[in-house]
């Protein structure tokens, strides 16, 4: 049995992309359009407020900083960041603002940021309300404090900036958005158009006739107009 090979040739692709941009277009302009839409008018921007923390040494505890303090703070940071995101501070934060929500919803929206090599670290909220965010953010780090003393017994963390209430959403980024539904449109449009070379047998120029049948084409009828009546 013999096996047949089909020569794949990149201009003929390319003339057959250009004859049929127009299904790019179209898909181009519904991804764009449609992102555009659902991004402005049915997702809710989300707001992050952040508040950051400072690992120091204990009032009163006069001295200059060891190497092992540094390492102390560095391992405290961790257990700091545990602690935040337990539901020990979590149920009191809850209680304390009067919020509508329950653990699982809570630490979604929480996350602990380190800067590195420093004993500063970040608790920032995400929300479609930037006040409650705001509140929130600086209601996580006063209660913080208040458990690291009692827990570790320690106290050795205190705020050095408090959250401001954002007035710039994180998410969603439309420009991002829109940049890829519109990358995505272009695919589908070129998938749609070799889906549709793909299926189509029928001949449309007398190469097509050489390169298919292996026949010799001997003449060609042009097109013409008939006589106007």
């Amino acid at each position: 049995m013999e096996n047949e090979y089909q020569e794949i040739d990149l201009r003929e692709l390319i003339r057959v992309v250009f004859r049929k941009w127009w299904i790019i277009a179209i898909f181009l302009v519904i991804g764009t359009v449609s992102t555009y839409l659902v991004t402005t008018y049915y997702m809710k921007p989300v707001y992050e407020a952040k508040t950051s923390l400072f690992i120091g040494k204990e009032k009163g505890d006069i001295g200059s900083i060891s190497l092992g303090d540094l390492q102390l703070n560095s391992k405290l940071i961790t257990d700091y960041r545990e602690i935040a995101k337990s539901r020990l501070v979590a149920d009191e934060v809850i209680n304390n603002l009067n919020l509508k929500m329950d653990l699982k919803a809570f630490r979604s929206n929480l996350s602990i940021s380190t800067v590195k090599d420093s004993r500063l670290f970040t608790i920032n909220v995400q929300h479609t309300n930037p006040r409650l965010a705001t509140d929130i953010a600086n209601e996580i780090a006063n209660t913080l404090v208040v458990k690291v003393s009692e827990i570790i017994e320690v106290k050795n963390v205190q705020v050095i900036d408090k959250a401001l209430v954002p007035t710039s959403p994180v998410k969603p980024n439309k420009k991002l958005n829109i940049a890829i539904a519109g990358i995505l449109g272009c695919m589908i449009g070129l998938f749609i158009i070799f889906l549709i070379e793909y299926f189509d047998n029928t001949f449309k120029a007398e190469e097509d006739v050489e390169k298919h049948l292996g026949l010799t084409v001997i003449g060609v009828i042009p097109k013409f107009k008939g006589e106007e009546q």
